[in-house]
């Protein structure tokens, strides 16, 4: 029966197993969500949320560098076989890629991860500091041992997203579905005995330790390709990795403008309370998207192959149904958060004091919609090595920007309405744009000289 649903919904390994970590911290998140606005104040939700949205600036040291580490070593793996124990074999030349490309994200990220550490641990002191509603000797320590954890596991996941553009992502999704059971339930127990926000710090510190213990056991899978690293010079960041890297770094970078913005900036005009409405109401939208998306992302590794070898008919035939599952089911999932949350107001009318009004809610679950298929195209482009959403993201970045700062005088809905319009009237219909022609001068070029072209 369970094989059956699998095949209808094309649920293979990788694709199931994500789901399942998908699925599980959705409800996970939603347990979460329940619990936080009974069991923390008004005030340290907003902190809560906060932190979250602080942290995200790591994307300013990371520079997208693990989704380019999963495209090349994507594109490597496609030309190895994989043995009976699950390790890589094949021609030296693409073992030693590998192994160059793993020895140097390794410095990469111990550079990046204390860089962090030592940036955004002093100025979340001063910006939190500035709001008095809260004593520091409540929301310090919790701040910096959540920026600390934060950077170790940075310093972790370019190896992470290496094993996945190997291949192992359903191994990868297991791992983090365990470490992610022991977090969540470290961070209900936390609440339930009055721990506040230390709570924030239990997903990510189960994450860490797990990661760590987990790559541990794994290590003997990496020394099969960097064994020839040394009589090769295989890999180079200039021209390896720094032409896509730069073209996703931005598109970060400016991602981080578009969905991130808003907590701290509602937290400093309008303080923590608005902060954790807003904050608990995007996480729930968060959740449904990163399920959704699951179709699209388990198949980064297989687009990245089918474009390697320039088999643009295999590749569609994967992007396809992919990219409608992951879209269909974000409509959906949208609508019915929507729905319920209205249900759930008129029941518990004091449900409106912790979550965001019905006009607020639509208009974010028509971004949310928007940035779906958003994704699934930006997905599809960049399993070629490329980044022609780069002017897209830097233009959404900029004009969200200008609306925040706008609508934050007006209101919050101000804000809303002008950030879904933006989403669904300016950069899908852009995207959509770009994807057309990205596609066609594709299929142009496989038409005209072949794979090599790709």
């Amino acid at each position: 029966m369970i094989g059956t649903i699998r095949g209808i919904m094309g649920l293979d390994f990788h694709v199931f197993s994500t789901v399942v970590l998908r699925g599980w911290g959705i409800g996970a998140g939603f347990l979460t969500t329940l619990l936080l606005p009974i069991l923390l104040s008004a005030t340290e939700l907003g902190y809560y949320f906060a932190f979250a949205s602080i942290l995200g600036l790591q994307v300013f040291f990371e520079l997208g560098f693990n989704q380019v580490i999963t495209q090349i070593a994507g594109h490597e793996a496609a030309e190895l076989a994989v043995d009976e124990d699950g390790s890589l074999n094949g021609a030296s030349i693409h073992l030693a890629r590998l192994g160059a490309l793993s020895s140097l994200t390794r410095r990469w990220y111990l550079v990046a991860a204390a860089a962090f550490v030592l940036g955004v641990g002093p100025a979340g002191l001063l910006f939190f500091g500035r709001n008095h509603t809260l004593s520091p000797e409540v929301w310090a320590l919790p701040w910096l041992t959540l920026v600390l954890v934060t950077g170790v596991n940075l310093y972790l996941s370019p190896r992470l997203a290496f094993l996945e553009g190997c291949g192992r992502i359903g191994n990868v999704a297991q791992m983090r579905l365990y470490q992610s059971l022991v977090g969540y339930g470290c961070a209900w127990i936390t609440l339930g005995v009055g721990g506040g926000i230390w709570a924030a710090v239990c997903v990510p510190l189960a994450a860490c330790i797990g990661t760590a213990w987990w790559l541990y056991r794994t290590r003997g899978f990496g020394r099969r390709f960097t064994i020839p690293l040394r009589n090769h010079n295989t890999m180079s960041w200039r021209r390896d990795i720094l032409p896509l890297q730069w073209r996703i770094s931005l598109s970060w970078i400016s991602g981080y403008f578009i969905f991130s913005l808003f907590t701290p900036l509602i937290f400093s005009t309008a303080g923590p309370i608005a902060a954790g409405r807003f904050g608990l109401s995007m996480a729930i939208f968060t959740g449904l998207s990163t399920v959704s998306m699951s179709w699209m992302y388990a198949k980064v590794p297989e687009f990245a192959r089918h474009a390697s070898r320039g088999d643009l008919d295999a590749l569609g035939q994967q992007f396809r149904p992919a990219a409608l599952r992951a879209v269909g089911v974000t409509i959906a999932l949208c609508l019915l958060f929507v729905i319920l949350a209205q249900i759930v107001v008129r029941i518990r009318p004091d449900a409106a004091t912790r979550l965001l009004g019905s006009t607020d809610l639509l208009l974010l679950a028509i971004a949310v919609i928007a940035n779906a298929v958003i994704s699934s195209a930006a997905t599809y482009m960049r399993a070629f090595r490329e980044e022609p959403m780069l002017p897209v993201s830097i233009g959404a970045a900029v004009l969200t920007c200008v609306a925040v700062y706008v609508g934050s005088d007006v209101s919050v809905t101000a804000m809303l309405a002008l950030y879904a319009g933006i989403t669904a009237g300016v950069t899908l219909p852009w995207t959509i744009l770009i994807f057309r022609r990205y596609s066609a001068r594709q299929r142009t070029r496989m038409a005209g000289t072949g794979p090599a072209a790709l």
